[in-house]
């Protein structure tokens, strides 16, 4: 780092290397009586091995962290998932080339590289951490351990997957979307029933493919938005450039939406709209012969740029905001009317999850105060109206949101808001727990070090796990 400037948040960018388990935790305010399960966050964690750095944020290794919340009061625990990219790293004392945004190298190319930091599932009582690539990893809820490593097997030439896998709370299922080198190139769709048996949906062939962070379903079509960032398939599988350097922004090619039937799978409508970069859907359902997808839009993806560490030095440039914006996919007139949503601009935008394929109201975020800063509020917004509640203090950042409803027949929106919370001051994170509805603090839970910016959590009630 340079040590004539050194950003307020860049403790938030540092390697945590202590892991611990179930360690108590002190807190402040009153925990809610019926908060009773765990929250779980993934997000890189370790950014140097043997005096060598990462070149991009999303090259750091994986660290899985949870907080407890029971009747013996809170406990945390954190780890580094034991992916075999981190552990050649440790054998070799350095870190691997050709991850996210690092110069590759061809024994150690995108395929090999199983740190899945991205995201984090809980399905069929099995924890499962989640990245770009083909593989991710199964965890152990209690202890954090690895369990294995796993592969999309049953997929021909997988060369990239969507870390964001849709859930249908009526039916069960899971969706999957990857991306594949096969003949044709294009996108597979995977469902797989509650009970584990996976099949193909169907294959989009496409010669080039976009950047597939996540996509949208609902109850009769799966959604998914191309914007033009895209690659050569091909390219996806050399280990020339870097995973990220593959992809090219032309926005004069506009953003494709592809329209799925989820019972045939047939492509049903290839539309357009202006050129967006997405990386996370927000909600999807179905008006008639109308979809209405959300998602939160940037202009670009420069937000991926401006996560790069430029000769060790943490990340020190303007850090744009997407907007939640509302496509409203007509069918029957094939046109797309794109607009935003009455809400502050923010990123890991959630909503109720009772919600889930059908229209809400209420949705939660987390974003700057200013343009260009780094995230430090977060926000429940009425997108109806416009009106917009906010919770923020002083030198301290947020991470993604969590809602997590206060009884199952509770209206939407009344529960808690968790996530965890970096206070730069204090150089100490800690659990946040609000009153969802009036965004008040609740409680803090001190956790014992500064943990590093993190990416998806998720909270996983206890008697989900029993």
């Amino acid at each position: 780092m340079n040590p004539g400037y050194a950003p307020r948040y860049g403790i938030g960018f540092a390697s945590l290397l202590d892991e611990v388990s179930n360690l108590p935790l002190s807190v402040t305010g009153i925990l809610p009586p019926g908060l009773v399960g765990t929250m779980y966050r993934i997000g890189p964690g370790r950014f140097q091995i043997g005096g060598h750095a990462v070149g991009h944020w999303l090259d750091g290794f994986a660290l899985l962290s949870s907080v407890a919340f029971g009747s013996r009061g809170v406990t945390c625990s954190n780890r580094f998932l034991a992916s075999s990219w981190y552990r050649w790293a440790l054998m070799e004392d350095t870190v691997p080339a050709g991850g996210f945004d690092s110069q590759p190298v061809h024994r150690h190319s995108h395929f090999s590289d199983d740190n899945a930091n991205m995201s984090i599932t809980h399905w069929r009582n099995e924890l499962e951490a989640l990245g770009d690539t083909p593989q991710s990893i199964l965890i152990d809820p209690t202890t954090l351990a690895t369990i294995r490593t796993k592969r999309r097997g049953h997929l021909n030439r997988c060369c990239a997957c969507s870390p964001h896998p849709v859930f249908d709370q009526f039916t069960g299922e899971r969706f999957d979307l990857s991306l594949c080198n096969g003949d044709p190139p294009g996108y597979v769709i995977t469902v797989t029933s509650p009970a584990g048996r996976t099949r193909r949906l169907c294959a989009v062939p496409s010669p080039r493919l976009g950047y597939m962070h996540s996509f949208s379903v609902t109850p009769r079509w799966v959604v998914i938005v191309e914007g033009p960032f895209t690659a050569y398939p091909r390219s996806l599988s050399s280990s020339r450039h870097p995973y990220l350097r593959n992809y090219v922004w032309d926005a004069g090619r506009g953003s494709r939406i592809l329209v799925v039937d989820r019972r045939t799978g047939a492509l049903k409508a290839t539309l357009s709209t202006r050129p967006l970069f997405a990386l996370h859907h927000i909600n999807a359902w179905d008006d008639g012969n109308q979809i209405i997808v959300d998602l939160a839009a940037y202009a670009d993806p420069s937000i991926l740029d401006s996560l790069a560490f430029d000769h060790g030095e943490v990340p020190a440039g303007n850090f744009p905001a997407p907007l939640a914006t509302r496509l409203v996919i007509d069918l029957e007139h094939k046109r797309v009317l794109c607009s935003p949503l009455r809400c502050p601009p923010g990123e890991f935008c959630t909503i109720d999850a009772r919600f889930s394929m059908r229209p809400h109201t209420i949705l939660f975020a987390a974003g700057p105060t200013r343009t260009g800063e780094p995230i430090d509020r977060l926000c429940r917004s009425d997108v109806t109206t416009g009106r917009f509640i906010e919770w923020s203090s002083d030198n301290c950042f947020p991470g993604a949101p969590i809602f997590v409803p206060t009884t199952a027949d509770s209206p939407e929106g009344e529960g808690w808001l968790l996530t965890i919370v970096l206070d730069v001051l204090a150089k100490r994170s800690f659990a946040l727990i609000l009153d969802a509805a009036t965004m008040t603090e609740q409680a803090r839970a001190w956790l014992p070090c500064a943990l590093p910016f993190g990416l998806h959590a998720l909270f996983v009630p206890e008697e989900a796990t029993t």
